[in-house]
């Protein structure tokens, strides 16, 4: 499936609408026994049931099987349909679905048309990029700019369909209602250059390392940036640690670091971890454990996890890890220093 590059968060957010109105409407069938449930509300759970299996697929007919029932006057199911779409890669189905659930004018109308905007832009394509900006201007419409994401929603959908000015001003409302805004960041880049529209800009984090350095991405600009993600209870972290210690030894500059962003929640632990797998670059480290404030900007759910950054702070991979990630690194690398050898000859 063609993934939005410059900040999939607004994905996220939408499908949490997405799903919300359907929970709902699930919760209320839930609470009736068996006996007192009708024909439609069993066909809903058992649907739900399909798609918590994963069985996407059957879920869509089951949620179409439901829909019929109430004359396809059904919201949730068409919600649910188009989640599930989305899930399988299947954008046209799933903007559709969505387009369907808010043309009901359920209670969510206005999160709906933020969400079907998200879809289409998912498109990749100029038409639908025109559609999705309608879409989410209705959403901003509907909701009486309540909405904040759909102004950055927007401001993207605009930039790509040809509008910069338009998508400029839309991103400048965003700032001005969400300014501490984990999106933030990638907004001012694209005002500041559209052209980072496709861009991933990493978000910024000014920290003290677990030796009390300050560690701050924006004063890191200019060099390579490899977040790591690992703990030492982590077993594939573990195995992992002496892949990232070579690249650590082959890759040391005043081009290249690696910072280390440590899930342990037992100080000791940790330290002990990393003494005797003789870690020498910067580690960030609050013994939140999961809760980590790195993790959790960076949405991480998984470790071992790797976030390569440019230095223009752009996120150049996810998840790389061996040689893949020592590749990576090193033509990054490579880059770097033809740019400034270009830049040292004009």
């Amino acid at each position: 499936m063609s993934m939005i590059r410059a900040s999939f968060l607004i994905l996220l957010c939408a499908l949490c609408s997405a799903q919300s109105g359907a929970a709902a409407s699930a919760q209320d069938s839930s609470a009736k026994t068996v006996e007192q449930k009708s024909e439609f509300e069993k066909a809903f759970d058992d649907a739900r049931v399909l798609a918590a299996q994963g069985r996407l697929e059957d879920a869509i007919s089951g949620y179409r099987k439901a829909a019929k029932m109430q004359d396809d006057k059904c919201a949730p199911c068409f919600q649910m349909i188009g989640h599930a779409s989305l899930q399988l890669g299947k954008l046209k189905e799933s903007a559709a679905a969505f387009r369907q659930a808010a043309e009901l004018k359920p209670a969510n109308e206005a999160d709906l048309y933020n969400i079907l905007g998200v879809v289409l832009y998912l498109e990749n394509e100029k038409e639908a990029f025109g559609q999705a900006a309608v879409a989410l201007q209705r959403a901003i419409d509907l909701s009486g700019g309540k909405i904040v994401m759909a102004y950055y929603n927007l401001g993207f959908a605009l930039i790509k369909s040809g509008k910069e000015q338009q998508g400029t001003e839309a991103l400048k409302k965003f700032l001005e209602l969400a300014p501490g805004a984990a999106e933030a960041v990638q907004a001012r880049a694209v005002i500041g250059n559209p052209k980072m529209v496709d861009a991933r800009i990493a978000t910024s984090f000014a920290v003290k390392s677990s030796t009390g350095e300050d560690l701050s991405l924006e004063r890191l600009r200019g060099k390579i940036v490899l977040l790591d993600f690992w703990a030492s209870w982590c077993g594939p972290c573990r195995v992992d640690m002496p892949e990232v210690r070579k690249i650590w030894k082959k890759y040391n500059s005043d081009q290249f670091i690696i910072i280390g962003i440590n899930l342990d929640k037992s100080r000791p632990a940790f330290e002990a971890y990393a003494k005797e797998q003789g870690v020498m670059w910067p580690q960030y480290f609050d013994g939140l454990g999961w809760g980590n404030k790195i993790s959790q900007l960076y949405r991480v759910t998984a470790i071992p996890h790797t976030i390569l950054i440019d230095q223009d702070g752009v996120i150049q991979a996810t998840g790389l890890r061996g040689g893949d990630l020592s590749n990576k690194i090193g033509e990054l690398l490579k880059n770097l220093q033809k740019h400034s050898n270009e830049s040292a000859t004009k």
